[in-house]
């Protein structure tokens, strides 16, 4: 069946460094193409010091272009119990966006350190992707703001206002926040007054999901076609996405 005319996918996805709960590595690229994404957030993404990296792999699947923000040595303590890391140089974990769209511009936002957090400093990644208009044809610019907001109690709120007033001042057309948010919508809406939730749905633990924490926050420059959750992996997170369309009046936003 074809997509509806002026429509892309957004997804998002917490890898949880490429392995499940017991270290043993999962199928990242069928979980990733599944989604069939046109911008895919990955967060926990690895890039060990030595050998390949599952991004690099789930890109050429897709046919992606690659943006990567690292944010911890995969030294640090945080990664997964049992985790073998390759000896020689450290590798990084951090975040990734991935795009079948033309990106035109690419841009960190700095968002601060939660007191206790074992990330010292996080950013957000974000991306402004071409895609088409309301009318199929006249071209349209797209923020996704990729983010793995603080799992520190409350810490990761002020990190998400500000994230959306950075995209306030940078950017001029629609955008969407996408990410690992560690908050629950309800206590994340207020912060983020304007957006609204582009599907609702538990995301955590994967197995016997109670919470949703993974997100994507809209602003009204854009509209729902569909979305939804995606099933249990070897994370411990589940994927979320969306169809969405500029809607009219934004499409001649460049």
């Amino acid at each position: 069946m074809p997509h509806p005319v002026g429509s892309f996918v957004v997804a998002s996805f917490n890898l949880h460094w490429g392995v499940d709960r017991r270290a043993r590595p999962f199928d990242v690229v069928s979980v990733c193409t599944t989604l069939d994404p046109d911008v895919l957030v990955l967060q926990e993404a690895w890039r060990p010091g030595t050998g390949p990296a599952v991004v690099d792999a789930v890109a050429e699947a897709l046919g992606a272009e690659v943006h990567e923000l690292p944010l911890m040595s995969d030294r640090n303590p945080a990664k997964p119990r049992g985790l073998r890391i390759p000896d020689g140089p450290a590798g990084t974990c951090g975040l990734a966006v991935l795009s079948r769209l033309a990106v035109r511009t690419r841009f960190d936002v700095d968002l601060g350190h939660a007191p206790g957090d074992v990330i010292s400093r996080r950013f957000g990644l974000c991306v402004t992707v071409e895609v088409p208009g309301a009318d199929g044809r006249t071209p349209a610019a797209v923020t996704v703001a990729g983010v793995h907001a603080s799992h520190r109690l409350w810490g990761s709120l002020p990190q998400l206002r500000r994230l959306d007033r950075a995209l306030a001042e940078r950017v001029t057309g629609p955008s969407v926040i996408a990410g690992d948010c560690n908050m629950w919508g309800t206590v994340v809406a207020p912060v983020l007054r304007h957006r609204r939730r582009a599907v609702r749905g538990a995301t955590w633990p994967a197995g016997r999901p109670h919470s949703q924490i993974d997100h994507l926050w809209i602003d009204d420059g854009l509209e729902v076609l569909d979305g939804g959750i995606g099933p249990a992996t070897g994370s411990d997170h589940r994927a979320v996405w969306a169809r969405l369309r500029v809607r009219s009046g934004f499409s001649a936003r460049t």
